[in-house]
């Protein structure tokens, strides 16, 4: 008699002169023995190719088994060594401070003044009248000599409510110019030869776009710089019997930024 088990299964019967071969076939279905299972006779291990030649003899003992995967140890211990590898980067960490030194050159990255230098614009308003109003500046800007930045130049109406109570309509056409030799300032990076300032370097201020700015290029050169009026004009309201309730000057400021 020969004693047959898989796991907790297993079965004393008559299987002198079978092979190992032959044992499988017979309990497999019984015992569900995959094939991937291993047999060891007597304790041996009997390899695949072998087990059609091993023919059991009474008294054996033949067992059907499926080996073990050590991938699971192999990653406890993977994770073990991380852990303590971990462990002795995290005692190395070391903590230290410097100081970035900054120097102070100036108070303002640009200047804002009223321009004296050149004759503001000036014009003459009538009742129900059409006018142009003249060229003339209006502010200079000087950049700070340490500051290599962009500008951002915004000129607003102050009293464009009070405006609309003289005028139907006003448009004051701006520019800026280099305030040494009045050439006139890339505003837009829009040119006509493919370099420095064009035709189109110019803003329009109106009753209806109340603030404007502009984007002077190159002012790191620190050179100062004026914005001017190229051209304008307005229409007028009617005049009333009792006279204007608003004002007939605009009231023009202008705010330097940083871009």
């Amino acid at each position: 008699m020969v004693e047959i088990r898989y796991g907790d299964q297993y079965e004393v019967t008559d299987l002198a002169g079978q092979t190992v071969c032959e044992a499988r076939e017979q309990f497999k279905s019984e015992f569900g023995i995959p094939d991937k299972a291993k047999a060891r006779l007597n304790g041996s291990k009997v390899k695949s190719s072998a087990e059609l030649d091993t023919v059991l003899n009474d008294d054996d003992k033949i067992t059907f088994a499926v080996a073990k995967s050590r991938v699971p140890y192999l990653v406890g211990a993977l994770l073990l060594a991380l852990a303590v590898t971990g462990g002795v980067f995290a005692f190395g960490f070391i903590n230290a401070t410097t100081t970035i030194n900054a120097s102070v050159y100036e108070s303002n990255f640009a200047d804002v003044s009223v321009n004296n230098t050149f004759a503001n614009p000036a014009f003459s308003s009538w009742g129900f009248y059409k006018g142009s109003i003249g060229s003339g500046s209006l502010f200079d800007i000087t950049p700070g000599i340490s500051y290599t930045g962009d500008l951002a130049v915004t000129v607003s109406l102050g009293n464009a409510d009070a405006l609309a109570k003289n005028y139907r309509s006003m448009a004051l056409q701006l520019e800026m110019v280099y305030s040494g030799n009045l050439t006139v300032v890339d505003i837009n990076e829009s040119t006509d030869n493919g370099s420095g300032s064009g035709s189109s370097d110019w803003v329009m201020l109106t009753l209806d776009n109340g603030s404007v700015t502009m984007f002077p290029q190159g002012t790191s050169n620190a050179a100062p710089m004026t914005v001017r009026v190229k051209r304008g004009f307005y229409i007028t309201q009617v005049h009333p019997f009792g006279g204007w309730t608003g004002s007939a000057s605009p009231e023009i400021f202008c705010e330097v930024a940083q871009r």
